[in-house]
Protein backbone atom coordinates (compact mmCIF):
# COMPACT_ATOMS: atom_id res chain seq x y z
CA UNK A 1 0.00 0.00 0.00
CA UNK A 2 1.78 3.21 -1.29
CA UNK A 3 1.77 5.94 1.97
CA UNK A 4 2.10 9.63 1.37
CA UNK A 5 2.87 12.04 4.05
CA UNK A 6 1.24 15.17 4.74
CA UNK A 7 3.48 18.19 5.83
CA UNK A 8 3.27 21.88 6.24
CA UNK A 9 3.43 24.81 8.68
CA UNK A 10 1.93 25.28 11.69
CA UNK A 11 -1.40 26.40 10.79
CA UNK A 12 -1.35 25.67 7.07
CA UNK A 13 -4.89 23.81 7.32
CA UNK A 14 -2.83 20.57 7.10
CA UNK A 15 -4.90 18.64 9.31
CA UNK A 16 -8.49 19.60 8.02
CA UNK A 17 -6.99 18.54 4.21
CA UNK A 18 -5.76 15.21 5.91
CA UNK A 19 -9.69 14.95 7.98
CA UNK A 20 -11.07 16.15 4.59
CA UNK A 21 -9.10 13.65 2.42
CA UNK A 22 -9.60 10.42 4.58
CA UNK A 23 -13.14 11.17 6.72
CA UNK A 24 -11.17 11.28 9.86
CA UNK A 25 -11.78 13.45 13.03
CA UNK A 26 -8.79 15.26 14.28
CA UNK A 27 -9.09 17.95 16.53
CA UNK A 28 -7.80 21.52 14.21
CA UNK A 29 -6.86 24.68 15.27
CA UNK A 30 -3.70 26.23 17.31
CA UNK A 31 -2.42 23.88 18.79
CA UNK A 32 -0.06 21.23 16.41
CA UNK A 33 -0.45 17.33 17.32
CA UNK A 34 2.83 16.00 18.61
CA UNK A 35 2.01 12.30 17.14
CA UNK A 36 1.57 11.37 13.26
CA UNK A 37 -2.09 10.63 12.32
CA UNK A 38 -2.48 7.84 9.99
CA UNK A 39 -5.84 7.21 7.66
CA UNK A 40 -6.12 4.64 5.00
CA UNK A 41 -8.21 5.61 1.73
CA UNK A 42 -10.29 3.21 -0.03
CA UNK A 43 -9.87 4.65 -3.69
CA UNK A 44 -13.35 4.96 -5.79
CA UNK A 45 -13.16 3.39 -9.05
CA UNK A 46 -16.25 3.42 -11.40
CA UNK A 47 -14.66 0.69 -13.29
CA UNK A 48 -14.73 -1.55 -10.16
CA UNK A 49 -18.21 -0.54 -9.03
CA UNK A 50 -19.15 -1.46 -12.78
CA UNK A 51 -17.48 -4.63 -12.85
CA UNK A 52 -19.05 -5.73 -9.44
CA UNK A 53 -22.47 -4.62 -10.89
CA UNK A 54 -21.74 -7.61 -13.66
CA UNK A 55 -19.62 -10.06 -11.65
CA UNK A 56 -22.32 -9.59 -8.51
CA UNK A 57 -19.76 -10.89 -6.69
CA UNK A 58 -19.73 -11.70 -2.52
CA UNK A 59 -16.86 -8.89 -1.99
CA UNK A 60 -15.93 -5.51 -3.56
CA UNK A 61 -12.54 -4.55 -2.73
CA UNK A 62 -10.64 -1.37 -3.62
CA UNK A 63 -7.62 -0.21 -3.71
CA UNK A 64 -5.71 1.41 -0.90
CA UNK A 65 -3.72 4.57 -0.14
CA UNK A 66 -2.46 5.23 3.40
CA UNK A 67 -1.70 8.89 4.64
CA UNK A 68 0.39 10.42 7.17
CA UNK A 69 -0.14 14.04 9.05
CA UNK A 70 2.86 14.90 10.87
CA UNK A 71 2.73 17.32 13.20
CA UNK A 72 3.12 20.79 11.60
CA UNK A 73 6.90 22.56 11.08
CA UNK A 74 7.33 25.50 13.68
CA UNK A 75 8.48 29.14 11.41
CA UNK A 76 10.23 31.61 12.76
CA UNK A 77 12.52 31.32 15.72
CA UNK A 78 13.17 29.62 18.48
CA UNK A 79 14.49 25.55 18.82
CA UNK A 80 10.75 24.01 17.44
CA UNK A 81 11.75 26.51 14.42
CA UNK A 82 13.88 23.94 13.06
CA UNK A 83 12.43 21.57 9.97
CA UNK A 84 10.86 18.99 10.39
CA UNK A 85 11.16 17.51 13.80
CA UNK A 86 14.11 15.02 13.59
CA UNK A 87 12.41 12.10 15.39
CA UNK A 88 10.23 12.00 12.61
CA UNK A 89 12.78 12.47 9.77
CA UNK A 90 13.33 8.74 9.66
CA UNK A 91 9.44 8.19 9.23
CA UNK A 92 8.96 10.63 6.54
CA UNK A 93 11.95 9.48 4.31
CA UNK A 94 10.31 6.24 4.67
CA UNK A 95 6.86 7.50 2.28
CA UNK A 96 6.37 6.84 -0.74
CA UNK A 97 5.61 10.65 -1.69
CA UNK A 98 5.02 14.12 0.10
CA UNK A 99 2.27 16.58 0.50
CA UNK A 100 2.77 20.01 1.14
CA UNK A 101 -0.09 22.06 1.97
CA UNK A 102 0.78 25.27 1.97
CA UNK A 103 -1.51 28.52 3.50
CA UNK A 104 -3.21 30.31 0.87
CA UNK A 105 -6.18 31.25 2.94
CA UNK A 106 -7.14 34.44 5.47
CA UNK A 107 -8.30 34.43 8.88
CA UNK A 108 -6.91 36.98 11.32
CA UNK A 109 -7.96 34.58 14.08
CA UNK A 110 -5.60 31.71 13.30
CA UNK A 111 -2.33 34.08 12.86
CA UNK A 112 0.33 32.58 10.40
CA UNK A 113 3.33 31.78 12.31
CA UNK A 114 5.50 34.13 10.23
CA UNK A 115 2.53 37.31 10.71
CA UNK A 116 1.66 37.21 6.69
CA UNK A 117 0.34 35.01 4.73
CA UNK A 118 2.49 34.32 1.43
CA UNK A 119 2.10 31.06 -0.33
CA UNK A 120 5.44 31.36 -2.18
CA UNK A 121 7.40 32.40 0.66
CA UNK A 122 6.07 28.91 2.25
CA UNK A 123 6.94 26.76 -0.59
CA UNK A 124 10.71 27.92 -1.11
CA UNK A 125 11.28 27.81 3.20
CA UNK A 126 9.52 24.16 2.84
CA UNK A 127 11.66 23.02 0.18
CA UNK A 128 14.87 24.48 1.96
CA UNK A 129 13.74 22.59 5.11
CA UNK A 130 13.90 19.36 3.25
CA UNK A 131 17.15 20.35 1.45
CA UNK A 132 18.66 21.34 4.62
CA UNK A 133 17.72 17.84 5.89
CA UNK A 134 19.53 16.27 2.59
CA UNK A 135 22.23 17.98 2.80
CA UNK A 136 22.50 16.86 7.00
CA UNK A 137 21.92 13.72 5.95
CA UNK A 138 25.03 13.84 3.27
CA UNK A 139 27.16 15.11 5.72
CA UNK A 140 26.64 11.95 8.48
CA UNK A 141 27.37 10.14 5.35
CA UNK A 142 30.49 11.62 4.32
CA UNK A 143 32.20 11.57 7.65
CA UNK A 144 31.57 7.87 8.06
CA UNK A 145 33.03 7.08 4.55
CA UNK A 146 35.70 8.76 5.64
CA UNK A 147 35.96 7.29 8.79
CA UNK A 148 35.56 3.80 7.41
CA UNK A 149 37.75 3.80 4.39
CA UNK A 150 40.79 3.48 6.19
CA UNK A 151 40.28 -0.08 7.23
CA UNK A 152 38.65 -1.16 4.23
CA UNK A 153 39.97 -3.16 1.56
CA UNK A 154 41.19 -1.48 -2.19
CA UNK A 155 37.90 -2.32 -3.68
CA UNK A 156 35.97 -1.44 -1.09
CA UNK A 157 37.43 2.18 -0.62
CA UNK A 158 36.88 2.82 -4.34
CA UNK A 159 33.35 1.90 -4.18
CA UNK A 160 33.10 3.86 -0.81
CA UNK A 161 34.86 6.85 -2.84
CA UNK A 162 33.23 6.69 -5.67
CA UNK A 163 29.94 7.29 -3.29
CA UNK A 164 31.62 9.94 -1.43
CA UNK A 165 32.15 11.82 -5.14
CA UNK A 166 28.22 11.45 -6.28
CA UNK A 167 26.59 12.75 -2.40
CA UNK A 168 29.17 15.84 -2.83
CA UNK A 169 27.81 16.73 -6.03
CA UNK A 170 24.47 16.10 -4.49
CA UNK A 171 25.36 18.49 -1.65
CA UNK A 172 27.22 21.43 -3.62
CA UNK A 173 23.18 21.14 -6.29
CA UNK A 174 21.37 20.81 -2.83
CA UNK A 175 22.93 23.84 -1.50
CA UNK A 176 22.10 25.84 -4.46
CA UNK A 177 18.29 24.88 -3.71
CA UNK A 178 18.15 22.28 -6.42
CA UNK A 179 15.84 19.40 -5.28
CA UNK A 180 17.50 15.68 -5.57
CA UNK A 181 14.55 14.89 -7.85
CA UNK A 182 15.98 17.93 -10.47
CA UNK A 183 19.25 16.76 -10.42
CA UNK A 184 20.08 15.27 -13.63
CA UNK A 185 21.88 11.80 -12.37
CA UNK A 186 21.86 8.22 -14.55
CA UNK A 187 19.90 5.13 -14.32
CA UNK A 188 22.97 3.62 -12.17
CA UNK A 189 23.89 6.76 -10.04
CA UNK A 190 19.61 6.81 -8.88
CA UNK A 191 19.83 3.25 -8.25
CA UNK A 192 23.09 3.78 -5.82
CA UNK A 193 21.36 6.37 -4.24
CA UNK A 194 17.85 4.95 -4.02
CA UNK A 195 18.49 3.64 -0.39
CA UNK A 196 19.24 7.33 0.91
CA UNK A 197 15.64 8.17 0.97
CA UNK A 198 16.40 11.60 -0.05
CA UNK A 199 13.42 13.77 1.17
CA UNK A 200 13.44 16.08 -1.66
CA UNK A 201 14.12 12.89 -4.60
CA UNK A 202 10.05 11.89 -2.99
CA UNK A 203 7.26 12.68 -5.49
CA UNK A 204 5.78 15.79 -4.34
CA UNK A 205 1.91 17.63 -4.18
CA UNK A 206 1.86 20.76 -3.26
CA UNK A 207 -1.85 21.71 -2.31
CA UNK A 208 -2.83 25.83 -1.70
CA UNK A 209 -4.89 25.80 0.94
CA UNK A 210 -7.54 28.63 -0.12
CA UNK A 211 -10.70 30.42 1.40
CA UNK A 212 -13.64 29.01 0.65
CA UNK A 213 -14.19 32.40 -1.57
CA UNK A 214 -11.72 31.44 -3.60
CA UNK A 215 -13.20 27.64 -4.46
CA UNK A 216 -13.94 28.21 -7.54
CA UNK A 217 -11.05 29.89 -9.17
CA UNK A 218 -8.89 26.92 -7.55
CA UNK A 219 -7.26 25.96 -10.84
CA UNK A 220 -6.63 29.60 -11.66
CA UNK A 221 -4.71 30.27 -8.34
CA UNK A 222 -2.79 26.59 -8.17
CA UNK A 223 -1.59 27.68 -11.87
CA UNK A 224 0.50 31.00 -10.65
CA UNK A 225 2.12 28.58 -8.51
CA UNK A 226 2.99 25.77 -10.67
CA UNK A 227 6.26 25.68 -12.77
CA UNK A 228 6.03 25.68 -16.20
CA UNK A 229 8.06 23.07 -16.27
CA UNK A 230 6.69 20.98 -13.57
CA UNK A 231 8.24 17.47 -13.26
CA UNK A 232 6.29 14.12 -13.64
CA UNK A 233 6.71 13.33 -10.47
CA UNK A 234 5.63 17.10 -8.85
CA UNK A 235 1.95 18.45 -9.27
CA UNK A 236 0.09 21.43 -7.86
CA UNK A 237 -3.59 21.85 -6.97
CA UNK A 238 -5.52 24.60 -4.56
CA UNK A 239 -8.74 23.43 -2.81
CA UNK A 240 -10.43 24.72 0.79
CA UNK A 241 -9.61 21.87 3.07
CA UNK A 242 -11.81 23.74 5.62
CA UNK A 243 -14.62 24.12 3.48
CA UNK A 244 -14.04 20.19 2.66
CA UNK A 245 -14.05 19.05 5.87
CA UNK A 246 -17.60 20.46 6.66
CA UNK A 247 -19.19 18.66 2.90
CA UNK A 248 -17.52 15.48 4.76
CA UNK A 249 -20.76 15.18 6.70
CA UNK A 250 -22.86 15.48 3.92
CA UNK A 251 -24.03 13.04 1.31
CA UNK A 252 -21.97 12.81 -1.92
CA UNK A 253 -25.02 14.38 -3.80
CA UNK A 254 -25.64 17.09 -1.76
CA UNK A 255 -21.86 17.92 -1.14
CA UNK A 256 -21.48 17.68 -5.33
CA UNK A 257 -24.61 20.15 -5.33
CA UNK A 258 -22.80 22.64 -3.17
CA UNK A 259 -19.42 22.57 -5.04
CA UNK A 260 -21.62 23.46 -8.11
CA UNK A 261 -22.65 26.10 -6.23
CA UNK A 262 -19.84 27.79 -5.06
CA UNK A 263 -17.87 26.86 -8.60
CA UNK A 264 -15.49 24.04 -7.25
CA UNK A 265 -14.27 21.50 -10.00
CA UNK A 266 -13.96 18.36 -7.73
CA UNK A 267 -13.83 17.21 -3.88
CA UNK A 268 -10.51 17.25 -1.99
CA UNK A 269 -10.65 13.99 -2.08
CA UNK A 270 -10.95 13.39 -5.59
CA UNK A 271 -8.15 15.82 -6.25
CA UNK A 272 -5.92 14.09 -3.88
CA UNK A 273 -6.11 10.75 -4.95
CA UNK A 274 -5.68 11.72 -8.62
CA UNK A 275 -3.10 13.57 -8.17
CA UNK A 276 -1.50 11.05 -5.65
CA UNK A 277 -1.82 8.53 -8.20
CA UNK A 278 -0.12 11.13 -10.74
CA UNK A 279 3.05 12.20 -9.02
CA UNK A 280 3.86 8.12 -7.70
CA UNK A 281 3.06 6.96 -11.34
CA UNK A 282 0.63 4.07 -10.49
CA UNK A 283 -1.86 2.08 -12.35
CA UNK A 284 -5.00 0.09 -11.05
CA UNK A 285 -5.74 -3.50 -12.34
CA UNK A 286 -8.47 -5.99 -11.57
CA UNK A 287 -9.43 -9.50 -10.42
CA UNK A 288 -12.84 -10.37 -10.85
CA UNK A 289 -14.91 -12.91 -10.16
CA UNK A 290 -17.81 -14.45 -8.16
CA UNK A 291 -15.71 -14.50 -4.78
CA UNK A 292 -14.44 -11.20 -5.08
CA UNK A 293 -14.31 -8.29 -7.71
CA UNK A 294 -10.68 -6.18 -6.54
CA UNK A 295 -8.83 -3.81 -7.60
CA UNK A 296 -4.99 -3.53 -7.42
CA UNK A 297 -2.35 -1.02 -7.35
CA UNK A 298 1.11 -1.35 -9.64
CA UNK A 299 3.73 1.38 -10.77
CA UNK A 300 3.10 2.33 -14.39
CA UNK A 301 5.94 0.33 -16.50
CA UNK A 302 5.34 -2.92 -14.23
CA UNK A 303 5.01 -6.10 -15.88
CA UNK A 304 2.22 -9.22 -15.19
CA UNK A 305 4.80 -10.80 -13.10
CA UNK A 306 5.46 -8.08 -11.02
CA UNK A 307 1.18 -7.58 -10.70
CA UNK A 308 0.70 -11.28 -10.09
CA UNK A 309 3.47 -10.20 -7.08
CA UNK A 310 0.81 -7.44 -6.12
CA UNK A 311 -1.51 -10.48 -5.58
CA UNK A 312 0.89 -13.03 -3.37
CA UNK A 313 4.03 -13.52 -3.85
CA UNK A 314 3.88 -17.04 -4.54
CA UNK A 315 1.70 -16.17 -7.52
CA UNK A 316 5.18 -14.02 -8.54
CA UNK A 317 7.66 -16.76 -8.07
CA UNK A 318 5.45 -19.57 -10.20
CA UNK A 319 4.08 -17.42 -12.72
CA UNK A 320 3.37 -18.98 -16.28
CA UNK A 321 1.19 -16.60 -17.95
CA UNK A 322 -1.84 -14.32 -18.01
CA UNK A 323 -5.07 -14.32 -19.41
CA UNK A 324 -5.65 -10.39 -20.03
CA UNK A 325 -8.64 -8.50 -21.00
CA UNK A 326 -9.38 -4.98 -20.49
CA UNK A 327 -12.12 -3.58 -18.47
CA UNK A 328 -14.08 -1.73 -21.21
CA UNK A 329 -13.90 -5.18 -23.28
CA UNK A 330 -15.57 -7.79 -20.73
CA UNK A 331 -18.16 -4.94 -19.64
CA UNK A 332 -19.13 -4.58 -23.57
CA UNK A 333 -18.63 -8.72 -24.30
CA UNK A 334 -20.94 -9.07 -20.94
CA UNK A 335 -19.30 -12.04 -19.92
CA UNK A 336 -15.85 -13.47 -19.84
CA UNK A 337 -16.96 -16.37 -21.84
CA UNK A 338 -18.18 -13.94 -24.64
CA UNK A 339 -14.97 -12.06 -24.44
CA UNK A 340 -13.54 -15.21 -25.18
CA UNK A 341 -15.83 -15.97 -27.95
CA UNK A 342 -14.42 -12.12 -29.78
CA UNK A 343 -10.87 -12.74 -29.01
CA UNK A 344 -10.64 -9.97 -26.68
CA UNK A 345 -8.92 -12.04 -24.21
CA UNK A 346 -5.08 -12.38 -24.69
CA UNK A 347 -2.51 -14.71 -23.37
CA UNK A 348 0.54 -13.06 -22.31
CA UNK A 349 4.10 -13.84 -20.90
CA UNK A 350 5.61 -12.33 -17.67
CA UNK A 351 7.00 -9.56 -19.51
CA UNK A 352 4.01 -7.76 -20.24
CA UNK A 353 3.76 -4.56 -19.47
CA UNK A 354 0.16 -3.95 -17.51
CA UNK A 355 -1.70 -1.81 -18.57
CA UNK A 356 -4.84 0.95 -16.44
CA UNK A 357 -7.72 -1.13 -16.46
CA UNK A 358 -6.32 -4.27 -17.12
CA UNK A 359 -8.22 -7.71 -16.37
CA UNK A 360 -5.72 -10.06 -15.20
CA UNK A 361 -6.03 -13.90 -14.61
CA UNK A 362 -2.84 -15.42 -13.29
CA UNK A 363 -1.91 -18.80 -13.94
CA UNK A 364 0.87 -20.35 -11.99
CA UNK A 365 2.27 -23.31 -10.86
CA UNK A 366 5.08 -24.30 -7.31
Amino acid sequence: MPDLGIIGFERSGKTSLFNAVTGGQHPVGFQTHQDPHLGVVKVPDDRLDRLAALFQPKTTTPADLRYVDFPGVGFGGGEEASGPQTRFLDELSQQDALIHVVRAFQNDSVPHPFETVDPARDIEQMTLELVFADMALIEKRLDRIAHETKAMKAAERELAERDAQLLRRLNDQLADGSPVRAIALSEDERKSLRHYRFLTDRPLLTILNIDESDAGRAEEIAAQFRPADEPTATATAAACAALEMELGGLSPEEADEYRREVGAAEGALATGLRLSYQILGLRSFFTVGEDECRAWTIRTGQNAQQAAGAIHSDLERGFIRAEVVSWDDLLEAGSEAEAKKRALQHTEGKEYVVQDGDILHVLFNL
